[in-house]
């Protein structure tokens, strides 16, 4: 069966945090009245006019000694290939096989998950009988960040300072992805040049797998002249 793809809206904060969630999934799953036969043993017979294909060949007139053929789905059996008797079809499933119901997946998202990791639930998606079930898969979709942009595990952070901040020193106080405030202060002196970079060491997201070491947080500053 085909896979259910299902994609995911995270934010820096989840992918930092360790996002747990839970996906409603929509399937088809065998109809445990019948086991998935329909109907009573042997309720079910092939179709007569497919002969089982679930598709039939028809000819049609054009005109005078003009035919086109064309394939199409059987109507007597709607493309199933076979048919069961009113009396005898399931009172469960309708003589369908499978029934609708709805799983609850528990996901979780990995600490410094990358953009369009993809999560994948063996066999929980739709099943027929004679079919292995479909899987679930769940794909990371990172939205952008009103603070921050990720590179990798680094991230990098915009600071508009005015000319008088640059040439005395900055003092300001953020809030990171984990909710704790963090101050970045320079020293009296130290002019801050345009699109110049400071680097605070580990402050940036996890890395993947390897979530006991964290990328670098670079702040750029933007300088604002006076008009």
């Amino acid at each position: 069966m085909k896979p259910f793809r299902h994609t995911l809206k995270v934010t820096l904060e989840d992918i930092y945090n360790n996002k747990k969630t839970k996906i409603a999934v929509n399937r088809e799953r065998i109809c445990n009245k019948c086991d998935g036969k329909g109907g009573k043993d042997g309720a079910v017979k092939k179709c007569t006019p497919c002969q089982g294909r679930g598709m039939v060949t028809k000819m049609q007139q054009l005109g005078p000694g003009y035919y086109t053929q064309s394939t199409q789905p059987c109507d007597e059996c709607n493309g199933k290939g076979e048919v069961i008797n009113e009396k005898d079809r399931c009172k469960t499933c309708i003589g369908k096989k499978v029934m609708k119901e709805k799983k609850i997946i528990d996901a979780e998202i990995d600490k410094g998950a990358p953009n369009g990791q993809a999560y994948h639930f063996y066999g929980e998606a739709d099943e027929f009988p004679g079919a292995e079930a479909g899987d679930v898969i769940i794909i990371v979709q990172e939205q952008p960040h009103k603070l921050f942009k990720r590179k990798g595990a680094d991230l990098l952070m915009e600071k508009s300072i005015t000319l008088l901040q640059a040439l005395t020193g900055v003092d300001f106080v953020f809030e990171h992805l984990d909710g704790t405030k963090i101050r970045v202060k320079n020293e009296p002196g130290n002019v801050i040049k345009p699109e110049e970079i400071k680097t605070v060491k580990e402050k940036g997201l996890p890395f993947h797998k390897k979530t006991y070491d964290f990328g670098n947080l670079y702040i750029v500053f933007k300088v604002e002249f006076p008009k």
